[in-house]
Order: structure tokens, then sequence, then C-alpha cells
């Protein structure tokens, strides 16, 4: 697995990206694609194929200046680890390329799946959102 700039070449995998049921569930509406972004915003590609998009975005919660990672895969790439991989090669990227300080994750209560990545990757409760959301925290440092 590898994760290529965003470009227009992928603009078909946004478009079906934002029809899935559950992208709109979890994630809701994927950032537009930038030509100030294309450094944040990636492709996660699998044996050549785009599978899904992932990659940092300013995030809203809290004091609103962290960055959030973002990870939203097709349907049949999904409950393959394929997800995990991918935030995992997003956090390496945003920690040892960009050098961001901390990278967050805004959890739907529900999505069970996400919370279990975000642990896994090592990411820890940094806070309720209400109404039905939960923050997790990595730190560049390691430090809980």
């Amino acid at each position: 697995m590898e994760l290529r700039p965003l470009d227009a070449s992928h603009d078909d995998l946004l478009r079906s990206l934002q029809e899935q049921d559950d992208v709109w569930e979890f994630v809701g509406p994927l950032p537009e694609r930038e030509e100030g972004d294309a450094h944040r915003l990636f492709a996660v590609i699998e044996d050549q194929i785009a599978v899904g998009i992932g990659g940092l975005v300013k995030s809203p919660a809290l004091d609103g200046k962290d960055f959030e990672v973002l990870c939203a895969m097709r349907s049949e790439a999904q409950r393959r680890g394929l997800a995990k991989h991918a935030c995992q090669l997003i956090l390496a990227w945003a920690f040892d390329t960009a050098k961001v300080e901390r990278v967050i994750a805004c959890i739907d209560d529900d999505n069970a799946g996400a919370r279990s990545i975000a642990t896994t990757l090592g990411m820890q409760e940094l806070s309720a959102m209400p109404p039905s959301r939960t923050v997790y925290v990595k730190y560049r440092d390691g430090r809980r």
C-alpha cells in the first residue's frame, strides 16, 4: 500500500466516496481537493488501484488549530485492514515529514471500527465532543 498526492485523476474516486452512505454517516462531506491541500490529502493505493483517500484536514474541534486524520475507503476495500494501514502511513507522514506535533481524530461514538483503529494506532481518548463524538489524540513525541 502507498499514499499518492491527491490530484485531478482521483476525482472519480472522490465522487464515489461522496456517494457512499457510510462516508456520509461517519465522515461527512469530504474536503474539496484544492491546490494548497495537495500535500496533505492522498489517494490510498493498493495494487495500483485507488481504494480510498486519507490525509490531514484542519479540524474545527477543540481550539481549531489541530490537524485531524481523515480516512475514507471504498466499500469493497473495507474490513481488510486497509484503513488501519492507511492511517499508519498518514500518521508516519504527519510526524516524520510534516512535523506535526499532534494529530487528533474526532470519532462518532457509534463508529466502533474507527475507535478500534484509533486505539490500535496508539491514539488516546482526549475528551468527549457533544453530542456523540470522542476526540482521540496522538503526539509526535509519544507522550500520553
